[in-house]
């Protein structure tokens, strides 16, 4: 394998295209997005529901959480923290109510990246991405409700008050957000397009499918899904971008691409609950017990990805 300047030039010139159609859709998106989740449309929804939770037997501390995590998922954990300190909350209720959050703080997050991101990168198959990660979030609430139908108590506690932005402010908000991400993100859509289109054509790849085809085989898959998966290991937006690419080249299908960012996620998750999750969670109740919730997150979203794998894999 040589260096070719030619046919990096035609690489950069096809990636500098793609970058400028895909991040005029992504940041037009997400400064929407971003706008729209300001003018408090997830916490009008959160109002429409409180009355119906309120109605559960559970802790209202725990109502109250929830609902806060369809907007912000930090004001939500940070409701429990201060419950805690008051003896409002316990801590069976405290990990029963961790679980519960997981849809409505995944939601949350699905309006400010996968909509305005991986959507206009994957297209159909970034929608399927989104009801995947969806259903793993749906399924560890569920478990949450359960759990807390057993054990909760039911005290009067009113949700909390959020004030809503002005447009001034909301607008400004909005870009400065949009502009912030636009730094990491069409600099790294850029170079990771390049970079898989320049390998792709001089056979890079070839020499990876050979270091990893042991291991792929075993599952008989594409040896480009190990790659993909690898890629997410370093950086999710890059896997991102790199599975647009292969979708784009015809090197994997819909379903690979699946496999391969949820095998990505369950290599990653030690180091990706270590690293965002981890130290929120110590901070707001301490070493023992945020640990214990960061780790029983974890280890219930890794069994239920190493479900899903093998469910696409007998599809």
């Amino acid at each position: 394998m040589y260096f070719n300047f030619t046919l990096l030039f035609e690489c950069i010139e096809t990636s500098l295209f793609y970058t400028i159609k895909i991040s005029i859709i992504v940041l037009l998106t997400m400064f929407i997005v971003n706008y729209i989740m300001n003018i408090g449309t997830m916490k009008k929804l959160s109002d429409y529901l409180f009355p119906f939770l309120k109605r559960l037997k559970i802790n209202p501390l725990s109502i109250s959480s929830i609902l806060a995590c369809f907007f912000s998922p930090t004001v939500g954990y940070s409701i429990l923290a201060e419950g805690l300190k008051e003896n409002k909350i316990n801590e069976k209720e405290l990990i029963g109510t961790s679980l519960a959050n997981s849809f409505p703080s995944v939601l949350s997050h699905i309006f400010t990246f996968f909509i305005p991101v991986v959507i206009p990168i994957l297209g159909w198959t970034g929608v399927l991405f989104i009801l995947i990660r969806l259903g793993v979030a749906f399924i560890k609430t569920i478990i949450g409700f359960l759990y807390l139908f057993s054990i909760s108590k039911n005290d009067f506690y009113e949700p909390p008050k959020i004030n809503k932005l002005n447009k001034k402010e909301n607008f400004k908000k909005s870009l400065i957000k949009t502009l912030k991400f636009s730094k990491r993100f069409i600099p790294t859509m850029f170079f990771m397009m390049t970079l898989v289109l320049y390998l792709y054509k001089v056979g890079f790849f070839n020499y990876i499918e050979k270091l990893i085809q042991p291991i792929i085989s075993v599952l008989n898959l594409n040896p480009n899904v190990g790659i993909l998966a690898l890629t997410e290991v370093l950086n999710v937006q890059a896997a991102i971008v790199m599975a647009g690419s292969f979708l784009n080249e015809n090197i994997l299908s819909s379903k690979e691409v699946l496999i391969g960012l949820i095998i990505g996620n369950v290599l990653t998750f030690s180091t990706r609950y270590v690293k965002h999750s981890l130290p929120l969670h110590v901070s707001l109740f301490g070493a023992k017990l945020g640990t214990k919730i960061v780790m029983i997150n974890a280890i219930i979203t890794l069994i239920l990805d190493i479900f899903i794998i093998f469910g696409l894999l007998l599809v």
